[in-house]
């Protein structure tokens, strides 16, 4: 019962908004840490992000 009072209900839609948020960052960061040194594949990545 407190958690339910210290913790909001996040709907199913919220959850899945924010998995795809955590995920692009994500792959901003290992993108950004460690870039893919193969120019095509790094190409296909960026498009991939872009127009998923």
């Amino acid at each position: 019962m407190t958690g339910a009072l210290l913790v909001p209900v996040i709907t199913p839609d919220a959850i899945a908004w924010l998995a795809a948020i955590l995920a692009a960052a994500g792959g901003i960061t290992l993108h950004a840490v460690h870039p893919p040194q193969d120019e095509a594949l790094a190409e296909a990545l960026l498009l991939a992000a872009v127009h998923p």
